[in-house]
């Protein structure tokens, strides 16, 4: 078992840049993914918290549009939230992160995904 106060403390006390280099300094000490093991340690709700705070943003936003836009509907609230409140280079970021992790444009599948103006409302945040 893991000891979840001690990891919740740990990691809502540091930056997210901190949070980062701890990722790094693991990788380099064990040779092994820290948000791995933190995946294989953790479950629910308490683990996708965990795990998004220990990916730089952009890559949690991304992760969070794939879920959105995933399977069956459209989680439009988690689309507006996240487009619509960041700036025009975390939106580049968030382009680039998403490119990077699921190897996929994210424009291209928001507007599969979407319709209407509301998909155009979409396209222009993304660029």
């Amino acid at each position: 078992g893991s000891d979840k106060e001690a990891i919740l403390d740990l990691i809502t006390s540091r930056s997210n840049k901190q949070r980062v280099e701890i990722c790094q300094a693991y990788k380099s000490l064990y040779g092994k993914d820290l948000i791995a093991d933190l995946k294989y340690e953790l479950t629910g709700k308490f683990e996708r918290l965990i795990v998004s705070l220990m990916r730089p943003p952009a890559y949690s936003d991304a992760k969070e549009i794939k879920d959105a836009i995933a399977g069956i509907g459209t989680d439009e609230k988690c689309l507006i939230e996240i487009l619509a409140s960041r700036t025009n280079q975390e939106v580049h970021n968030l382009v680039a992160a998403y490119k990077d992790a699921y190897e996929r444009d994210l424009e291209a599948d928001v507007v599969g995904d979407t319709s209407g103006h509301f998909k155009k409302m979409l396209v222009v945040l993304l660029q």
